[in-house]
This record gives structure tokens, sequence and C-alpha cells, in this order.
């Protein structure tokens, strides 16, 4: 598969929208409907003028995955929010969607090193960090499998209720554990 990553334009947000939809549903849907609250929510937080929104914003980085022209998947990468715990420049991923009929070919980690790439190129080399669901057991592994590990916890709420997330966390780059262990 020949895959593109590039950055995001406005005239992807309804593309950015629809994918959003589908894995945010396939995701956290688990033996359960759709209820008013949840589509309230989808609705709102996935539509196309967010993602206008989100192109626009300084704060944000998109990272969109294409193969011919067909969006399969993204990344947002927020530079203003720090992670708790750390003593170090960080970049949150927000989001790394994929659709689910491309899992398991190697295009997440492609879309996480392009965003690695990109967070090497800020000011201060930020380490990557994200939150995930704890109940995303195939997620956990594959943050696992691409080097990074737990450093905390926090919570989703939506509708009243907490949803346990895992906050995981880019190991040092090799060269920054040298430079510590020098200094």
């Amino acid at each position: 598969m020949d895959v593109e990553i590039r950055s995001a334009c406005p005239d992807d947000a309804a593309c950015l929208a629809a994918l959003s939809i589908q894995v945010w549903l396939n995701t956290y849907l688990i033996g359960g409907g759709i209820r008013r609250g949840i589509a309230d929510y989808v609705l709102s937080e996935f539509s196309p003028a967010h993602f206008e929104a989100l192109i626009a914003n300084p704060a944000r980085r998109l990272l969109l995955l294409e193969d011919e022209g067909h969006l399969l998947g993204y990344a947002l990468l927020k530079l203003d929010s720090a992670c708790q715990g750390c003593d170090f420049p960080t970049v949150e991923v927000d989001r790394l969607y994929l659709l689910e009929s491309h899992t398991g070919q190697g295009l997440g980690r492609r879309l996480l090193d392009a965003a690695r790439r990109w967070a090497r190129l800020q000011p201060g080399q930020p380490r990557l960090w994200l939150t995930v669901w704890h109940g995303n057991a195939r997620a956990i592994g594959f943050y696992r499998r691409v080097g990074m590990a737990v450093h905390g916890e926090t919570y989703f709420e939506l509708e009243g209720a907490r949803h346990l997330n895992y906050v995981m966390l880019d190991p040092a780059p090799v060269g920054a554990a040298l430079q510590a262990a020098n200094v």
C-alpha cells in the first residue's frame, strides 16, 4: 500500500468528521446502543465545523494518512497540553484514529512515527503523551509495542460517568538519556 502522510487542510474537515464518528462509535459502543448524550457528544465533537476550527488552530496539528486520496486515519496533536508530572516538553496525541479495516498493517505505527518526527522538530524536542481508555486492550498493546509506557491515570467524563483512561508516555530519546547521564 502506497500511503501518504500530510498535514490537514480545511477541505479535509468532512472526511475527518466521518472517519472520527465511525472509529469512536466502533471503539466505545461495546455492547450498548446510542443514547441522546452519546449522539450529542459525537455530533458536536466530530462535526466538520469542529475540524475546520482544529485545522485553523496554531496549537493543533493534524496529520492525515491517505491512500490515493482516501482518508485512512489521522493523528491530532495538541501543542499546548502539558503532561502532568513531566518536567520536560511534551506534545499530546489527542487522537490517533485508524479505520478498523486498515488495522494490523503497520499504518498506525507509521502515523505515530510521523507524529514523533514532527515533535522532534519543535523547540525542546518534546516527547509524545496520550490517554487511552483502560478497556481498549488492543490500543494499549499497540502503544506498548511502539515503546510507550503507562505514566498515570486520568478520567474521561461523559453523561455524568467517569471512564478510566491511562496516561501513556513516549520514552526519552536515546540521545537525551545519554546527555542526562553525562551531566
